[in-house]
């Protein structure tokens, strides 16, 4: 089955790369041909006029050899001497697989690790790796050394140098169709429409190669380094990606720290999960992400699942704390700290629009706190804004007595599932477990946007009472629920425009700027009665595209770019919401009206 992927795949480059070829030739050679063919001063004339598809022919032919780096080469670079042991585990790797030596390592600030091959023609490949020292900070050293053999797998061997070859030329024929579409022209219409049938069905095939490269990199890491060195790696991925999204990144931007790599480096685990409950219930949750076919990556499911036995651990085995030491402590040495403080010095301009967004959402709800308590002067507020005047106290830190007086009142008044649920949350913080757990089954026997959530909490009080009959009933009811959630279009439900504040408006703009360049257009509305959101977005689209879909049956490929974006966007984003990727001429687009639509205009 490999094997025959292979060759439709590469028939598939070949049909491609021929068509750029002989397409390119014809059109360089069309102003010399119109000079040639037609006499005197209307040769040179009609060559004149064709000399633009010349232009256009030699940018064809540069397409498929053009150098094709997904990133530049930007962090710090890292020598032997300044960091030995890590050299000496990437070598011990690199030679278990038959990996290719390494041009350059370097170290940046993303939870990632990656490697890429920069192809020049005529040139030596260029073999470069990049590593995150969050990832590093936070991981201990087997599962990284498990994440290193993973990435140098993909450049080991046949596999590797075909693999990237793949990828290169997904990311060129992408550009090349986004290209067309912002300078079109009739001359170039023969190219669109080849790019239109082929870039999709391109994309198909070279998807699930990807997802199958993945795999393989994992399958050639645990043997190098162990299957549950393996494992460990993709659940410490899943769990403290989360722990320092949610609480550690949150925090130190909102102290106004400009070091938060130094402070990683130097601080105690971040402080999400707070026990293996927890961490139990988040893996749960990761547990029920399902592969997509416009993924270059498998789930984290379906990755451990193809590694062998249950993908769930049990508790003796989930390692879900911040390890000590770490990857970085253990490899970097004495170079970790000022490592840090030289990445912290490269990205201060941004550190420093963190920490002022930080206090901007903080001033917001201060402000709005206070506008609240005013109205509470002023007249009875309904069951709603006390909810809401509770739900702020408790995000900043403030008077939870009063917050929890506050949630009984609106109980009384609008005894909803909000409500509740907010009010088991005071309970299970001030040591009341009973209580919380009441108030959350009630939540859970009603179908909404808290449902899931209230499961998911009534999991980990059983787990901590050890009850883990009652632990499984809940994780499976919630399982189950999120991943019918997952199939829902957002269609239920009465939808209005948002009613987020302006700096939570802009938080999420600046958050789907690569979307809202991408798509036609971007909104957001809300569910009636409750804080669950739908994001409607519309693809881009040409009569060109609608005809090759009519033909083919197929999406457009600017329809998949959009829902490929969205993927990489919806975990930096913390609202419970509905993503749909729409096609002109969907009924949802009359719910789409300005107050609602979001645009790169509003952060100006």
């Amino acid at each position: 089955m490999a094997a025959l992927q292979r060759l439709r795949l590469r028939a598939w480059l070949l049909l491609g790369n021929g068509f750029l070829l002989v397409g390119g030739l014809a059109l360089c050679a069309l102003p010399l041909a119109m000079c040639m063919w037609l006499p005197g001063a209307a040769g040179l004339l009609a060559g004149f006029v064709t000399l633009p598809a010349g232009m256009f022919g030699y940018s064809m032919l540069k397409l498929p050899f053009a150098t094709r780096a997904d990133s530049s080469e930007d962090g710090i670079a890292l020598q032997a001497v300044d960091a030995p042991q890590l050299f000496e585990e990437i070598e011990r790797l690199r030679l278990a697989l038959g990996a290719p030596a390494l041009d350059a390592v370097y170290l940046n600030d993303d939870f990632n690790a990656s490697i890429r091959q920069h192809h020049v023609l005529f040139r030596r490949t260029r073999n470069v790796m990049w590593l995150g020292l969050p990832l590093l900070d936070t991981l201990s050293p087997r599962a990284c050394a498990a994440i290193l053999a993973h990435e140098c797998a993909h450049i080991a061997q046949r596999h590797g140098r075909y693999a990237s070859r793949v990828y290169f030329a997904r990311l060129q024929w992408q550009a090349a169709s986004e290209r067309l579409e912002r300078h079109r022209s009739l001359s170039s219409a023969p190219l669109r429409l080849f790019v239109g049938w082929y870039v999709p069905r391109f994309l198909a095939v070279s998807m699930d190669f990807a997802r199958r490269c993945e795999y393989q990199a994992d399958a050639e890491a645990a043997r190098v380094g162990g299957v549950e060195a393996m494992r460990e790696a993709l659940v410490g991925l899943a769990l403290q990606g989360r722990a320092l999204e949610q609480a550690f990144w949150p925090k130190v931007f909102l102290a106004g720290s400009a070091t938060p790599l130094t402070d990683l480096a130097r601080s105690g685990a971040p402080s999400l999960p707070q026990d293996i409950a927890e961490a139990r219930s988040w893996l749960h949750g990761a547990l029920c992400n399902e592969t997509d076919d416009s993924d270059t990556h498998p789930a984290l499911a379906d990755r451990l699942a193809a590694l062998g036995g249950a993908p769930d651990q049990p508790d003796a085995a989930l390692v879900w704390q911040r390890s000590q030491p770490s990857a970085a402590q253990a490899w970097l040495g004495e170079q970790h700290l000022p490592l840090a403080q030289r990445l912290d010095e490269q990205q201060a301009d941004d550190n420093a629009r963190h920490c002022q967004r930080a206090r901007d959402e903080r001033e917001a709800l201060v402000a709005e706190q206070h506008d609240l308590q005013r109205k509470r002067r002023i007249r009875a507020l309904s069951g709603h804004e006390i909810a809401r005047l509770a739900w702020l106290y408790r995000t900043l830190g403030e008077a939870g007595d009063e917050a929890l007086r506050l949630l009984e009142d609106a109980l009384q008044q609008a005894p909803d599932a909000a409500v509740r649920y907010q009010l088991a949350e005071c309970h299970a913080q001030a040591g009341r477990p009973d209580a919380a757990a009441a108030l959350w089954r009630q939540v859970a026997e009603q179908r909404g946007p808290l449902q899931l959530y209230s499961l998911r909490k009534l999991s980990v009080l059983a787990l901590r009472s050890d009850d883990r009959g009652a632990a499984e009933h809940y994780r499976r009811e919630a399982d189950a629920l999120q991943r019918a959630d997952s199939d829902d279009d957002g269609e239920e439900g009465e939808w209005v425009p948002h009613d987020l504040v302006p700096v939570e408006r802009n938080k999420l703009i600046e958050t789907l700027t690569p979307l809202l360049k991408l798509a036609t257009g971007v909104w957001l509305l809300r569910e009636t009665g409750t804080r669950r959101y739908i994001l409607l977005v519309l693809a881009r689209d040409s009569l060109t595209f609608r005809l090759v879909s009519r033909l083919t049956g197929e999406d457009s490929y600017l329809r998949r770019d959009c829902q490929q974006m969205l993927n990489r966007l919806l975990p930096r984003i913390r609202l419970d919401l509905v993503p749909v990727v729409m096609s002109a001429g969907d009924a949802r687009l009359v719910f789409c009206s300005q107050a609602s639509q979001l645009r790169l205009s509003a952060l100006l």
